[in-house]
């Protein structure tokens, strides 16, 4: 009897003592690990922002838009993990990025996501050191106006640093 009283009472106190562990849960935004660039990396130089430990490149094809001729405009987010850790992102449904159009006052023209199909399920992208994710996506070229100048936001979702902005000139 003093055996299972006295087992109970150390289970409790082990269990008491691991509340600290997050089991079901996770942090708002990652720990930011300190950034020493691999020597020899196969993604060359840093040219992007570095935030959480990774370097996010926003890659826009064409950069001068010929309005006869372009419909559309590829757009490719670039997240490079520049630290010596693993960087985890973790999501709350299938909307991982995004890509914004602006017009020179700032005003929102076209949102790649607003078409795209969302499915509610967590996912977390794992991005190993000195490796990289590449996200892609078309943004139409319908709401601009030629002789203009637009600015391509790339962001990843959730995490407000995990953004980066490219100019975009319109011609006729």
């Amino acid at each position: 009897m003093l055996t299972r009283v006295f087992s109970s009472a150390l289970m409790l106190l082990l269990l008491a003592g691991c509340a600290w562990l997050p089991f079901g849960r996770r942090a708002s935004t990652p720990a930011a690990p300190k950034v020493k660039p691999v020597k020899g990396s196969a993604n060359g130089a840093v040219r992007g922002s570095v935030a959480y430990g990774v370097e996010v490149r926003l890659e826009v094809n064409p950069q001068v838009v010929r309005l006869a001729d372009t419909r559309t405009i590829e757009a490719r987010l670039v997240l490079i993990n520049r630290s010596r850790n693993p960087v985890n992102l973790y999501f709350n449904n299938s909307h991982r990025y995004d890509f914004i159009l602006r017009d020179a006052t700032g005003k929102k023209l076209v949102q790649w996501s607003d078409d795209q199909p969302v499915s509610q399920t967590l996912s977390t992208a794992i991005i190993n050191p000195d490796e990289r994710a590449e996200f892609n996506g078309t943004v139409s070229t319908r709401d601009m106006v030629a002789g203009r100048t637009y600015t391509l936001e790339g962001l990843v979702v959730g995490y407000d640093r995990l953004r980066q902005v490219a100019s975009i000139q319109a011609v006729p």
